[in-house]
């Protein structure tokens, strides 16, 4: 079902393309998603949220499973392997790994029970280690020693960010590990995630990593296409904003599998940290950003606007120092940063809530869904800040949570579509009755001589042009007065266009002057049209003629018009002095055209 969907996307995409290529406007995306409507929204948010949850609760219990949490002690110089093993009274269960002393360090594992003649592997989170060795005591007392050093660490690197080290198999089952670390900090822990797998057990979580980071690497890509497609029909600037948020997606995807130190071996480790740091602070922005240019101004207020202002440079500013004072002040850097995330989450509630306001359902049901990601920044703050302890799932949730994030964005971009589909729809229909208000002439309902005049201009073909003047119309008015003698133009005007052929434009241009334009040669000739005219049954009774002046010519500019205009209006005259309803008829133009 989810395939389908992200399948669906690049659809979409295609006919986004296949439409710009071909020079169709961006109403016609509009249109493709005017279509949809909140249940569509509704059931997406439930798709994701489904998702996510299966997720959130096969994956981290998976990866936590075998976990053990070592004891610690500070190393001494004079300290060595095998005095250390007996040394269990020196170790430290309770003390917290975060915050301990830089420098070299000893932890021990607890007792452990595993099969002698077994192949395992020891795993633990990558940090700022510049130095570990691991020393495996097995049943028969033999010790043997493993680890890497800060240049061979890469090597050492497996999918999911996490250092590997296989333990030598013998005869004799290990039974306790023990490890020697240099850190430079201890910001994340010194040996935060420690656990002993067999390779049949390393090999599933290394496929079922792989296949979690393949469909994110995935979807992204989709999305990263779609919105590209849709953002060059469209030139919206959240849909460019959502881009960035994507790619830094996948980039953190990149970097925080493994990927980026596994493919480039040579790069410095702590590149991944520092990499990975910067990622997730771009991310953070540009979620932000995202918000304020989605949402309207009732939404997201001014004053939201300056609060995510503040959290933007803040962001900024944290990320940047990160980078560049990191390993050495880490552990403060990292509760500054932690303390501003907690200003970004207090944006959320501020948003859902006016959101609620509008009663407005898709735009709630997305700031809901917009800011559930951002709160489970709070898991990221409270292992930033020691409150509890994130092992292993820490990169797994910030990857879920940038994951739904982007799919929560896409859903809501599709929904603000569908909605601009319904208020172009609206505007247009405005922007028609303006325009149908501005070209027809108040009183009779007639095109109106700008309108008349934009219509006629420019026809190719020889047009047959009769302008009509109601006798004595100044003396109707005196007659009946202004209000009646406008209904008399009025019942005048409807017949006149009652009679009028179908393809004749009928205007008046003024007072009691009307016209009529049809091709030539004309279905009804100007005597017919004058004969049909005085049949019409006129207000109050009155008796009502009207005299006709015509010309034949081409229109196909401004000047021609004149000259046409012109020829009609002297023969309108002539018709007049013979004593008016007459018809008369000028010289046709269609050589002086």
């Amino acid at each position: 079902m989810f395939g389908s969907g992200v399948s669906g996307i690049g659809y979409f995409a295609a006919n986004i393309v296949k439409r710009h290529r071909f020079g169709y406007k961006a109403d016609m995306v509009l249109a493709s998603i005017k279509r949809l409507d909140g249940v569509f929204l509704v059931r997406t948010l439930v798709l994701i949220a489904a998702l996510a949850t299966t997720i959130g609760l096969i994956l981290p219990g998976r990866a936590d499973s075998g976990q053990f949490r070592p004891c610690i002690v500070a190393a001494q110089p004079s300290d060595d392997a095998p005095a250390m093993f007996d040394a269990t009274g020196r170790f430290d269960c309770r003390v917290r790994q975060r915050g301990f002393p830089s420098g070299a360090a000893w932890l021990l594992s607890p007792p452990l029970r595993l099969r002698p003649g077994q192949p395992y592997v020891v795993r633990f989170t990558s940090n700022w280690s510049v130095d570990v060795r691991l020393f495996i005591r097995y049943a028969d007392g033999a010790i043997r020693e493993v680890g890497f050093t800060h240049d061979e660490a890469p090597r050492y690197m497996g999918v999911g960010g996490r250092y590997v080290l296989r333990v030598p198999v013998r005869n004799a089952a290990p039974v306790r590990l023990l490890w020697r670390v240099r850190q430079l900090t201890t910001v994340r822990g010194v040996m935060p995630g420690a656990e002993v797998l067999d390779l049949t057990t390393l090999q599933q979580r290394t496929l079922a990593l792989c296949i979690v980071y393949a469909l994110c690497a995935g979807i992204a890509l989709a999305l990263i296409v779609g919105h590209l497609a849709l953002y060059v029909a469209l030139r919206a600037r959240f849909i460019l904003i959502y881009v960035g948020m994507v790619v830094v997606l996948l980039a953190f995807l990149f970097v925080s599998s493994g990927a980026m130190t596994i493919l480039y071996p040579a790069l410095d480790i702590h590149l991944r940290q520092q990499a990975a740091t910067l990622l997730f602070g771009s991310g953070t922005i540009l979620v932000l950003l995202f918000g304020r240019s989605f949402f309207p101004l009732t939404i997201f207020t001014p004053r939201l606007r300056r609060m995510s202002d503040a959290a933007i440079a803040a962001l900024s500013l944290s990320t940047i120092a990160t980078l560049l004072l990191s390993p050495n002040a880490a552990t403060m850097l990292d509760d500054i940063d932690g303390c501003l995330y907690i200003l970004v989450i207090a944006i959320v509630p501020a948003v859902f809530l006016r959101a609620s306001a509008r009663r407005e359902r898709g735009m709630t049901l997305f700031a809901a869904a917009w800011g559930l990601p951002i709160l489970l920044v709070g898991f990221r703050t409270m292992v930033s800040l020691g409150l509890m302890r994130g092992s292993n799932i820490y990169d797994l949730v910030t990857i879920g949570m940038m994951t739904i994030e982007v799919l929560v964005a896409a859903v809501g971009i599709v929904w603000r579509i569908h909605r601009l589909g319904f208020e172009r729809d609206e505007a247009r229909a405005r922007e028609m009755a303006a325009r149908m208000l501005a070209d027809i002439d108040p009183l009779t309902g007639l095109l109106n001589r700008r309108a008349f005049l934009a219509r006629a201009i420019g026809r190719e073909t020889d047009q047959l042009l009769i302008l009509i003047d109601i006798d004595h119309f100044k003396a109707i008015n005196d007659q009946v007065g202004h209000d009646s003698g406008d209904e008399v133009l009025c019942h005048f005007a409807q017949g006149l266009r009652t009679v009028a052929p179908a393809n004749a434009l009928v205007a008046r241009l003024g007072g009691e002057e009307f016209a009529l334009l049809m091709p030539a040669p004309a279905a009804m000739s100007p005597p017919a049209i004058h004969k049909a005219l005085r049949s019409v049954r006129m207000p109050f009774d009155l008796t009502v003629t009207c005299s006709l002046g015509a010309c034949t010519g081409p229109m196909v500019s401004e000047r021609a018009w004149q000259a046409m205009y012109r020829a009609a209006d002297r023969a309108l005259y002539d018709a007049k002095a013979a004593g008016r309803n007459r018809v008369r008829i000028g010289v046709p133009l269609v050589a002086a055209a």
